[in-house]
């Protein structure tokens, strides 16, 4: 059997190729490509990404008691910035006072509980991230011993926006938690 140049040639760079590789400590699988006849193999592109992996997420919770008073508007400097609580719904209370904020770190799959200032259990849990960069997450509000307030709330939360969960009596207003979400 006699072997055309071109084919000893084709062969010669392949082991060329391959010893080098060997040498080098490099582990390379050749095929045998004929680059003239355009034999390469295809290229498949890689999966589309998902959304990004997050596994913990924290949970910013401000308890804020809110009431209505004949009074100018008065929104405690703690709070922060939430134009949310100057439009309605949140806007049927003129004072806004600061109980109590929390960092709750939430692990993907698991709860975390806070007690509040009237004695019930906020629940939350990060059920997975959406496909958007957001959290699918779940709130529930228990009284220890007696009957669920908030049974469950299902809702997809975007980061750093806040969502509200409101309507508890406390003391002679309500309370209003603001969560956050945050990576």
């Amino acid at each position: 059997m006699t072997l055309t140049s071109r084919r000893r040639s084709s062969i010669l760079t392949t082991l060329t190729a391959a010893l080098f590789a060997v040498t080098s400590g490099a582990l390379v699988l050749a095929l045998p490509v004929d680059v003239a006849r355009g034999d390469a193999p295809p290229v498949t592109p890689p999966p589309p990404p998902g959304p990004p992996a997050v596994l913990v997420v924290n949970a910013e919770v401000m308890v804020l008691h809110a009431i209505s008073l004949d009074a100018p508007p008065s929104i405690d400097p703690a709070i922060g910035n939430l134009p949310q609580l100057r439009k309605p719904p949140l806007s049927a209370y003129n004072t806004y006072r600061l109980l109590d904020k929390r960092l709750l770190p939430l692990q993907m799959g698991h709860s975390a509980t806070y007690t509040m200032a009237n004695g019930r259990v906020l629940q939350l849990t990060f059920v997975e991230p959406t496909a958007d960069h957001g959290f699918h997450v779940k709130a529930a509000i228990n009284q220890p011993g007696g009957k669920a307030y908030l049974k469950q709330l299902e809702l997809t939360a975007k980061p750093n926006e806040p969502f509200f969960v409101a309507g508890q009596q406390y003391k002679d207003g309500v309370l209003v938690l603001a969560i956050t979400l945050r990576r």
